[in-house]
């Protein structure tokens, strides 16, 4: 059984699609374990998935302040040798990364031991981790028209996100009543990222209510470990009572994209690559302080390609008139959900896959280094 190490922990836009390939590894008999952080936003979503192994590794953001800086060596040396020692004793076939810092000790791990390793980038602009294993990878996964001179052509293959098999469009109507919505209304989900997003929760509490005079309904997830439902009724322009739910956590993301007639994001990667699987026309807000702006890129990249509205998030006082112009124009709204349809495209966690299986096969049998762990 051929075995594969994920490092994929630290947030929901690393995690998800790690969590999808092991799904399609293990369908073709591999063994998987995932490698995690110690957040809790990672514990919250592997609930739903006992089927595999996880371990935690520290690791965090590198920062060039003296202390923060001190950490992130510290954490990074602490788990280069931990996954050097768990690559001895497991003996894995590869070792996948999916960005961030938390994947940076194992892989590079993987490239000390001579261990084959591959790592996939989803933003339109590669973050440090992808830029400094690029160097060593046997195989980098890069969004459609994204280039990176370190890796080289050789070591490069073009394919998009891998999405988890429950993330699936599901009829509006019928996502809409399990949801207990009024099929008959709009829907508009508010939703920043597995982390939430302050200033999107901030014009959510605020717009409600005014939105609801427009018969629009709401559904809030604020980003905090709380999944518990709490159901607010605000009458409508004929008085008739509007249903919004404010809940802090969910994993039944399908379930709320497809029954969302709009949604207001955060222009995460993964968040992108669900609301394309799921149709849901959508207005992203980047976050302003991610690295190397990646958001902006993400966000502006699915609105140039016709997916999707874009608006900076210190313009939310436009936000308002912007949905209410757009979740009305039924027009419009079909010609984001032919235009996310493209964007979909082939299925990534397969095309990956089956990359690295051919990887393995065509490459040449190698002593791994054996490096001592105290």
């Amino acid at each position: 059984m051929k075995k594969a190490l994920i490092a994929c922990g630290g947030t929901g836009g690393h995690l998800a699609p790690g969590i999808a390939l092991a799904e399609e590894l293990v369908s073709r008999g591999w063994s998987c374990e995932l490698l995690i952080s110690k957040k809790q936003v990672d514990a919250q979503l592997v609930k739903k998935y006992r089927q595999f192994v996880y371990d935690s590794i520290p690791g965090c953001a590198m920062s060039l302040s003296p202390i923060p800086f001190a950490v992130f060596v510290r954490d990074l040396f602490s788990g280069v040798c931990l996954c050097i020692a768990k690559i001895r004793n497991t003996r894995p076939d590869a070792v996948i990364g999916f960005g961030g810092f938390s994947s940076a000790s194992a892989l590079l791990a993987g490239v000390i031991t001579k261990t084959p390793v591959a790592i996939h980038e989803a933003n339109r602009v590669p973050g440090r981790v992808t830029r400094l294993v690029s160097r060593f990878a046997n195989r980098v996964y890069l969004p459609a028209d994204v280039y990176l001179k370190s890796a080289g052509e050789g070591r490069t293959l073009h394919v998009g996100i891998p999405i988890r098999t429950e993330i699936e469009k599901i009829p509006k109507e019928e996502a809409k009543r399990q949801l207990g919505f009024d099929s008959e209304r709009k829907l508009l989900l508010v939703f920043g990222g597995s982390q939430g997003a302050r200033s999107l929760n901030d014009w959510m509490a605020a717009s409600m209510e005014p939105l609801a005079l427009e018969s629009v309904q709401m559904h809030c997830l604020t980003g905090n470990r709380n999944d518990e439902t709490e159901e607010r009724q605000y009458p409508s322009q004929s008085g008739v009572p509007v249903k919004s739910l404010i809940q802090g956590f969910s994993d039944q993301m399908a379930l709320l994209l497809s029954a969302a007639d709009m949604a207001v994001s955060r222009s995460g990667a993964g968040s992108i690559a669900e609301i394309a699987r799921c149709r849901t026309p959508s207005i992203f807000i980047p976050y302003p302080y991610a690295a190397d702006d990646h958001q902006y890129h993400n966000a502006k990249w699915v609105m140039d390609a016709g997916g999707g509205l874009m608006l900076n998030d210190g313009s939310m006082g436009e936000l308002f008139e912007l949905i209410r112009s757009a979740i009305s124009d039924e027009a419009g709204l079909r010609k984001f959900e032919s235009c996310l349809e493209t964007i979909d495209g082939i299925d990534a966690k397969s095309m990956i896959a089956d990359d690295i299986e051919a990887l393995l096969v065509s490459r040449k049998p190698e002593q791994r280094t054996e490096v001592a762990v105290s």
